[in-house]
This record gives C-alpha cells, structure tokens and sequence, in this order.
C-alpha cells in the first residue's frame, strides 16, 4: 500500500497482515476480465454532510455499511462491534483507503431495504451487511436492481446469490473439517447427536455426505432438544451404535457435549478409545471436563483471533465477538481492492478470485454462489485447554477439504 498523507502509521504486526490481503489479492490468477457490469459510480457524487449515517473515512470508494445498530440485546452489541471493527481495519488501511457510510436497518426488513436504496442514491459501489437473513434478502432486492455487490454477515446460505456474497463461519465447512480430519486419522465410524432444528440438520446433512466422501461411514444419528429427558432418550437409542465407533460427533456448544458424555457414561458406555469430534460452538464449552479431554474440534485459527480480540480491547476496551473479525476483514477486503481499481474492483472476476484472501478469520474466498470457502484449525482439549494438532491452511490453494 502507498502511504499516503492522512494515513496512520500501524504496528508491524498489523502491517504484516495488511500485506498478506494484498498479496493474495494481487495474485497472478485474478481474473482479468470483469464479466459484471461495474457499479454505476465509484466516486462521491455529494458531500459527506448530505450523506444518511455516520461517515468513517474520506476515500474516493464509498462503501456503505448496513447493520442492526438500534436492536437491543445480543444483536445490537454484535451490530456495534461490527462498525467498530470497520473502523479499526480502516485506520489500519488508511481514513484515505475508503469512505464508509454507516446506515441502520433497525433489525427489520423494511428498514434492511431503506438502507439499501439509500446506499444505492449515494452511489455506493459495495454494500457491507446486513447481519440477519431476512434482511440480507431484503437488502438484496434493492440491490439486484442497480447490480450493486454485497458481503453480508448471515451464516445462511439461502440468501447468497449472484453479486451477494456471505463473509461466514458457515457450520458446514467447521463440520466438514473436523469430520474429515477424523477420517484421515484413521476414525471412519462415528455416531452423530445432535440438536433437533436447522442446525441438528445441517450437522446430519454434512456428517453424511463428508464421511461418504471421505470414506467414513455414519453408524446411527441421535436428535435431542434441550431439557435432560430429551438427552437421556436421544443417548439411549445410540448407545450400542456408540460401543461400536471410533468417534461421537456433538457439534453444538454449551453444556450439551458434558451432558451427551455423561448420560452415555452413566448407561455404562465405555468411551475409552472414542474420540468426542466437535466444532467451533465449543468455544462456549467449559473444557476443563475431564470427560472432555481428548476431544477434537475444528475452529478458527485461534492465535490469529487472539491477535484481532487484543488489538480490539486495547482500542475500544471491551472484548469483541468472533462475528466483529468479519467485519475488519470485509473492510480490509474493500479497501485493499479499490487501492488498485477503484470502486469498479467489486465485481466478480475480483471477489471470487481463486487465490482468495487471507485475514484475522483466516484464509477464505467466495464462491460463484455467493457462499465462503473458508479454511479452519483443528484442536485437542488437553488439560482442560485447547491445543493446535492440524494448523489451518495458509491459503485456499493450500486447503483439501475445507
């Protein structure tokens, strides 16, 4: 990157990650052609006091970010450290690298698909967000219309289409991961329990298709909703399919894996010799379990994450969630591509390059369904802690199965 005035000077270590987005970015098998129609303005068409939301930056590139600011609750702190996360990578790139207009969808679809046109009557040459699924869909349709890309943070992959892309921890790819990680360390027969609802089916969807490609085989599935009878019962009907495993895959967080162990412990299951395979929803589990050591679990690259939580804290003092990291790296993303080519770098022969991009959350590329490839770690709980036994890969092109 240029330095160039009104830009800050970073720390090298932030630095060092600057420079690996663009030398992914920059790679030789970016596609030369732009098959899209760019956006129809990458400049500022008004000044910034005409514009609708808060403006961070003073690039010729405006983005503008969508995100659920005025919910209350979980949502509402997410939808904050997301804009402090845009705020963050851009003093990392330079206030010079882009303009972001921040805009409120107050959580609802309607409000989605204000933001939307506004962003679009300003010209915005990428949107970033929204956050919930029915918004993002929302948001699209607005969008669609003047061909204005989007990289939403929805972990649904219903609303990803064309120019409508998913920054994500999508549960499939952490199950994909620690599913065949198991295979190729000689676990081809595993039992699955996992919730009832969308993600129980996702989980089962996944563990089916990776371990028949793989070469693994799913001996019996178990369906729980959360109240201990449920738990109990759904343990009961794999208890010999257990005794018959090489590994128990539980990919939900929470108590559930202690719970899971300990009811099929108490039906006198031995699981010695069994490995627990989990995914990054136990970053809520409490690993100091015995029951739990041992286990394995695919999750983002911690130490990378370690990194983006410190250098949050010592910013805006407060600890940010796993989510906020897509944001940085999405704004990272933009601003490294416009550096090059303006707003008319958002097409798709730029975001779906097959080198991908690399970050805080790891190696990851988009797919042409607007869904994210993307690369994780594999961990074993050991005393309590989780300890790096399969490093995430440096780059997509590195990756197998991801």
């Amino acid at each position: 990157m240029k330095q160039n005035e009104g830009r800050r000077a970073v720390p090298s270590a932030i630095g060092a990650l600057v420079v690996l987005f663009i030398l992914s970015a920059c790679a030789p098998n970016v596609p030369s052609g732009l098959p899209d129609t760019p956006p129809v303005s990458q400049m500022p068409a008004m000044p910034a006091d005409t514009l609708q939301g808060e403006v961070i930056g003073y690039g010729a590139t405006r983005v503008a970010l969508l995100l659920p600011l005025s919910v209350g609750g979980n949502s509402g702190r997410v939808a904050s450290e997301l804009k402090n996360a845009a705020q963050l990578a851009l003093e990392d790139a330079g206030l010079d690298a882009l303009q972001i207009v921040v805009k409120d969808t107050g959580g609802t679809e309607a409000g989605a698909s204000a933001a939307a046109a506004s962003a679009v009557a300003e010209n915005a040459a990428l949107v970033l967000g929204p956050l919930f699924a029915p918004n993002v869909r929302a948001a699209a349709s607005v969008l669609s219309v003047r061909r204005v890309p989007a990289i939403a943070f929805s972990s649904d992959r219903s609303v990803a289409g064309r120019r409508i892309y998913l920054n994500s921890y999508f549960p499939e790819g952490l199950a994909r991961r620690i599913l065949s990680f198991a295979v190729s360390q000689g676990l081809t027969k595993v039992v699955a329990i996992v919730p009832n609802g969308r993600a129980g089916d996702i989980a089962e969807a996944e563990a089916r298709a990776t371990l028949r490609q793989a070469g693994g085989s799913l001996l019996a599935v178990a369906r729980y909703d959360y109240d201990n009878a449920s738990v109990q019962t759904a343990v009961r009907e794999v208890a010999l399919a257990v005794e018959q495993a090489d590994a128990v895959f539980i990919p939900d967080g929470g108590n559930s894996p202690r719970a899971i162990v300990a009811a099929l412990q108490n039906l006198g299951v031995d699981m010695a010799g069994r490995r627990l395979l989990g995914t990054g929803q136990w970053a809520s589990v409490d690993l100091r379990d015995p029951a739990l050591h041992g286990a394995w679990f695919a999750d983002t690259d911690h130490a990378r994450m370690d990194l983006y939580k410190a250098r949050y804290r010592q910013r805006f003092g407060s600890e940010p969630s796993v989510t906020s990291a897509l944001g940085y790296d999405s704004v990272i993303l933009a601003a490294t591509l416009a550096g090059g080519n303006g707003g008319t770098a958002f097409t798709s022969g730029y975001l779906q390059q097959p080198a991908g991009f690399r970050g805080y959350t790891g190696a990851f590329r988009f797919r042409p369904d607007g869904t994210t490839q993307r690369g994780y770690a594999v961990y074993e709980v050991e005393d309590g802690a989780a300890r790096l036994i399969s490093p995430a890969p440096a780059s997509i092109a590195a990756a197998k199965m991801l």
